[in-house]
């Protein structure tokens, strides 16, 4: 019970900021810096459970093309992305495509596993955590999307709704190199 109280402490606040944020804005689509300047390295990271309690970090996916999608199980544009999520990694699986959904659920545990099955996400899911949205140089809520290549430069960043056409373009560039 201690080790629930001091986890919902730390996660209070990430979860506070993004209630505050617009969830679900418009299908934005900006690139932090020019492309292929930015990379997946010392300043974005992680090591972050899945819901069985084993850790993943960044350097598990180190030459795969990947999606980061961080999301929630309260926010309707992040359920909206589900089934694009679901296609797009069923679809390149064999190109070497890996989709990674962060769950940002306070309370993640009881939440998280369930909306998972009732949901059928077909793809990894791993819970986030302060730390983890601190080494993300902007995150401006959710959902927030990233393609990051295989050598961990982040592509592109849409923060709110990905357009799916859009998102697809830029995977196949990378993943016919």
């Amino acid at each position: 019970m201690r080790d629930l109280f001091k986890k919902l402490i730390v996660l209070f606040p990430i979860f506070s900021f993004a209630l505050l944020l617009c969830c679900g804005k418009s299908s934005e689509k900006k690139d932090p810096k020019p492309e292929g300047t930015r990379t997946v390295g010392p300043n974005f990271d992680f090591a972050l459970p899945d819901l069985s309690g084993k850790i993943f970090s960044l350097k598990d996916f180190k030459g795969r093309v990947f999606i980061i999608n961080l999301w929630a199980t309260w926010c309707p544009a992040c359920e909206e992305e589900i089934p694009k999520l679901n296609e797009l990694s069923e679809r390149y699986k064999n190109e070497g495509l890996v989709v990674l959904g962060i769950a940002l659920d306070k309370d993640s545990l009881n939440l998280v596993a369930p909306f998972i099955q009732k949901k059928g996400i077909g793809y990894p899911v791993l819970i986030g955590n302060e730390q983890m949205l601190q080494s993300l140089e902007s995150f401006s809520g959710m959902p927030t999307t990233l393609i990051v290549d295989q050598k961990g430069n982040i592509k592109k960043k849409y923060d709110g709704s990905f357009d799916k056409d859009d998102l697809e373009k830029n995977l196949k560039g990378l993943l016919l190199r």
